[in-house]
């Protein structure tokens, strides 16, 4: 379970079809894009992907809140890419909805079955 805190609270990241169906809608590549950028740890695809995890709380946080927490903890040396990276991983590619496609996706590439591998530890 990845956590996130922000305005005082921890918060669980995880999907639902409403946040897919955004983050899906967030890319021309649609899933496979998604996916790509969840691997690389891309910095402007993490907030997408932490405020879409946030959806199912019900707690209407604002996508602005979540770039401005994600700015934060980035200038005070608080997250890093190795961070960013595991924690897209772990809410994108290994969530319910992606990990099959993840997982085919690796049996055809080796090369990127074992970066991702080694970035899983």
């Amino acid at each position: 379970m990845v956590t996130f805190e922000i305005n005082d609270k921890e918060y669980e990241l995880k999907l639902t079809y409403k946040s897919i169906k955004y983050l899906n809608g967030k890319f021309e590549g649609g899933s496979y894009e998604l996916i790509g950028k969840a691997l690389q740890g891309d910095i402007e695809t993490f907030p997408l992907i932490v405020h879409a995890g946030l959806f199912h709380t019900g707690d209407n946080i604002a996508f602005k809140t979540v770039e401005a927490r994600v700015e934060e903890l980035i200038d005070n040396g608080e997250i890093s890419l190795e961070d960013i990276a595991k924690i897209a991983d772990e809410v994108v590619t290994q969530s319910f909805f992606y990990k099959a496609t993840v997982d085919k996706l690796m049996k055809n590439n080796p090369e990127m079955k074992k970066a991702l591998e080694q970035l899983r530890g």
